[in-house]
């Protein structure tokens, strides 16, 4: 009965420690790659990274802005910004973590999360100034001179 025990027990291990082993070993670049990729499936996620690429264009000065805004209307301009932001998020997230990435942006939630992120950065600045008007030290901080 113990020697059953035994086995079972160490079957259990063996068959973990493969579990663990082919978790680590599907975190190769040419996984995430894929994961990365496929989060250009979600339309959540696009919509994202469409208004984080908008949104960064925006800090740049007019003419660049003005360029930079009428190149991405060429699919070739828009295919690369693609790779650069697989390629990037590649060399920085593991593979589960992009999954993971992918099952939030999946989500019902997800959509209605990103539309109120402006409502709540200007709740956000709202609240930082009230904050720097009560507070003198941090109004020194926070308020404009």
């Amino acid at each position: 009965m113990m020697k059953g025990i035994r086995t079972l027990a160490l079957a259990a291990l063996l068959s973990l420690v493969a579990v663990v082993q082919s978790n680590a070993a599907a975190d190769t670049p040419e996984a995430r790659q894929k994961a990365a990729e496929r989060l250009f499936d979600l339309p959540v996620y696009r919509l994202l990274a469409t208004r984080q690429l908008y949104e960064a264009i925006d800090q740049w000065p007019e003419a660049n802005r003005r360029d930079a805004t009428a190149a991405l209307k060429d699919p070739k301009v828009v295919s690369a910004l693609k790779a650069a932001i697989v390629k990037s998020m590649v060399s920085t997230f593991t593979v589960q973590e992009l999954e993971f990435v992918g099952r939030v942006m999946a989500a019902p939630e997800a959509r209605g999360v990103l539309e109120k992120s402006d409502d709540f950065r200007a709740v956000l600045l709202r609240e930082m100034l009230t904050a720097g008007l009560t507070d003198p030290q941090l109004g020194r901080i926070l308020l404009p001179r």
